[in-house]
């Protein structure tokens, strides 16, 4: 596979645990990497490691049905830069979040952009870095928590 294919795949893979409620996955994809949400009512601050990642998104995401959030990631315009080593890479793209909660019709709730970095072990890329950047929210509420401990 094609390395910027084998990027791009972890990077669904991240928006397929989402919307499924995954968030041990979400813990798994990211167990070697820093998270960093940007957006209004959180602190800019990282969560490191496995644990720290799942924490954060069940505290964070509001889930229905079958512990799902009702969403659908979407990743556009995803630009990927290997780096000269063939060992690191990095990528910017687009997100949408869309939401049918029950009762609501489906809409988006967020959009903004991705700023990954990733390393190759082996044959295998993992993220190192998970920068999300949230410009533009409607109706959060219904998707995401602000938790007193990540308020700003």
């Amino acid at each position: 596979m094609d390395d910027r294919d084998a990027i791009r795949d972890l990077c669904f893979a991240y928006t397929f645990c989402l919307d499924d409620g995954d968030f041990d996955g979400v813990g798994a994809l990211l167990e070697h990497a820093t998270l960093q949400p940007d957006m209004p009512g959180i602190v800019g601050e990282k969560i490191y490691g496995r644990d720290g990642v799942e924490a954060f998104y069940r505290a964070q995401v509001i889930t229905y049905s079958r512990g799902r959030p009702m969403t659908r990631h979407l990743i556009t315009n995803q630009v990927i830069a290997i780096g000269d080593d063939r060992r690191t890479a990095s990528s910017r793209c687009y997100f949408t979040v869309l939401q049918r909660p029950p009762g609501i019709d489906y809409h988006v709730v967020v959009g903004g952009q991705y700023h990954d970095e990733f390393e190759r072990i082996g044959d295998a890329w993992r993220f190192t870095s998970k920068r999300i950047q949230v410009d533009h929210l409607n109706d959060i509420e219904r998707h995401f928590r602000i938790t007193p401990e990540h308020a700003g």
